[in-house]
């Protein structure tokens, strides 16, 4: 009898339940509570790894939204191919300029939760002004766009290293590899909506005003990160010493250090392959192959989906030191990108990268990222962090302006194709040089 008497009682909590839920004041609640929840957890690397999990909603609010258009959004303006490949290129430029200083300021800040909040609110609220180029002539318009691009950089070099040591003091080396690819797998569930909805937007809202907002909700991805960041509690650091980093320090630390100077050189080509090609995907995208922002947004919700798989599986099995060893097989994989892109004739054809870049770039993302930690040693990683970021935006600057050069010269797939040949010689330079982990050497000094 007591079984029978408590069906009717679960079915009307059910149905309860149910109504409350599509209450909005009740469906906000209970958001909120699991917000609370968020910072409630009593073991510190686990309330840090979901707040850095919450923070990544705010991170695809910018990259799948504002940062994802801002190249296709000088090709509506008809820029020229040199002005795109300069809009990818100056960041880089600046970076270079300021890495080394940021490196040694960070090495020295107590606080770095407080000194990357601001600094990525800076950076987000230089995006936001990007809505103002639509009030300008066309031809003034596109420099205000890659003007301030390239202004992101300043507290963009500041954020890099003191969230990537963040990162590193957010939870354990044993952890880190799961919490990262969790990490990704939330960005990318929300980037994929949100890329989505970008290109429908785009497609929906007349020019430029649709552009305008797009950019403006930068500053509500900023304030969200705030929030949220400010939250973290990390282990009380000793104060150290700001010092002066120069070019023939930094040269000498990755010399002496042996893992570090070999995953630098087998980085160096491979981004060099990444990044050469940067400005030329959208110019091809929407002047060759004539997609519009909706297919521009579906091509990358397609992506992002598969990458929210791939992130959930590495997620599960990426601690594994079987699957570990073999996550640089993602750097053949996204090798293979430009030129699954320059095979495309048609809008719909595009498809195909967008499943290689899926599948792929997730293996490859974790990879690097982990690697660097492991051959950076931990008593100065801000200054190692600062030294990788140096020789990356190396080669961020020169690849795009080399990639549109060589376009010019030889036709925009001939690139593409050269493009492919670069990232695949990166992963071989992976592979022999032991930074696959097949005999990867850490942060081991060399004998003098």
């Amino acid at each position: 009898m007591s079984g029978q008497s408590e069906e009717p009682q679960r079915g009307r909590s059910r149905e309860l339940a149910t109504k409350s839920l599509l209450n909005p004041r009740y469906a906000l609640h209970r958001l909120w509570m699991g917000l609370q929840r968020v910072t409630t957890v009593s073991v510190p690397e686990q309330r840090n790894e979901r707040l850095l999990y919450v923070d990544m909603v705010f991170q695809a609010l910018l990259g799948a939204g504002p940062m994802s258009f801002v190249a296709v959004y000088l090709v509506r303006l008809q820029a020229a191919d040199w002005i795109v490949g300069l809009e990818s290129s100056l960041p880089a430029l600046v970076t270079l300029l300021a890495v080394l200083p940021a490196g040694a300021f960070v090495q020295g800040r107590r606080d770095l939760v407080r000194l990357a909040t601001r600094s990525r609110m800076m950076f987000r609220g230089t995006v936001g002004l990007m809505a103002l180029a639509a009030f300008f002539s066309p031809s003034i318009a596109v420099y205000i766009v890659v003007i301030l691009h390239g202004l992101t950089a300043i507290p963009g070099a500041v954020l890099n290293v003191s969230m990537t040591t963040i990162i590193g003091m957010a939870t354990t080396a044993k952890r880190r590899p799961t919490m990262l690819s969790t990490r990704w797998a939330v960005h990318g569930v929300f980037a994929a909506a949100i890329g989505f909805a970008a290109g429908q937007w785009l497609d929906w809202a007349p020019f430029p005003i649709n552009y305008q907002i797009l950019f403006a909700s930068a500053i509500l991805a900023g304030a969200g990160s705030w929030a949220v960041l400010s939250r973290l509690k990390l282990a009380e650091q000793a104060p150290r010493p700001a010092h002066r980093i120069d070019l023939r320090e930094m040269a000498s630390l990755v010399t002496r250090t042996v893992g570090f100077r070999n995953f630098l050189i087998a980085e160096f080509v491979l981004r060099m392959g990444t990044f050469l090609p940067n400005a030329l995907f959208s110019i091809y995208r929407v002047r060759e192959l004539g997609s519009s922002d909706a297919w521009l947004g579906t091509l990358l919700t397609v992506e992002r989906l598969l990458s929210v798989l791939a992130y959930v599986l590495l997620s599960r099995y990426g601690s594994h030191p079987r699957v570990r060893r073999y996550l640089w097989l993602g750097c053949i994989g996204v090798g293979l990108y430009p030129v699954a892109t320059a095979l495309a004739q048609t809008t719909q054809q595009l498809l195909l990268s967008a499943v290689i870049a899926g599948v792929f770039f997730p293996a490859m993302n974790i990879f690097l990222s982990d690697t660097l930690y492991v051959v950076s040693p931990e008593e100065h990683r801000p200054t190692f962090i600062a030294s990788n970021s140096f020789v990356m935006n190396i080669t961020a600057f020169v690849g795009p302006l080399l990639g549109t050069w060589l376009a010019a010269v030889v036709g925009i797939r001939e690139a593409l194709v050269v493009a492919t040949i670069i990232r695949l010689l990166g992963a071989l330079a992976m592979w022999q040089l032991g930074i696959t982990g097949r005999r990867t050497r850490q942060n081991t000094p060399a004998v003098p």
